[in-house]
């Protein structure tokens, strides 16, 4: 298994991010759970005051997308979502856990 990825494909229009790894394997990942899984200091303060295990996307809901990815560095990447949200940086491994 490969926690690097040879595409990465942002589906605007159907909310998805399609990630195809080093090792051929794929997977899809909805906006929506991108932004509900965000571990940013801001986002884990807020699962922590609610109980919540994920903070639920903001307004506009399950409407929320991936407007612009930015790589950082090896590590990973930093999505940029439509309610203003992009605090949150995905590492590769991260990212290969949620599929």
């Amino acid at each position: 298994m490969s926690d690097y990825p040879r595409e990465i494909v942002n589906n605007r229009q159907s909310r998805v991010l399609d990630i195809v790894w080093d090792d051929g394997s794929a997977q899809q990942l909805p906006h929506a759970t991108l932004r509900a899984q965000c571990k940013c200091t801001v986002c884990q303060s807020n699962r922590l005051l609610t109980g919540a295990m994920q903070l639920a996307p903001t307004a506009p809901g399950a409407d929320v997308r991936i407007d612009d990815i930015r790589q950082i560095g090896v590590y990973g990447v930093q999505l940029v979502f439509s309610d203003g949200h992009e605090r949150g940086i995905y590492p590769w491994p991260y990212l290969r856990e949620l599929a």
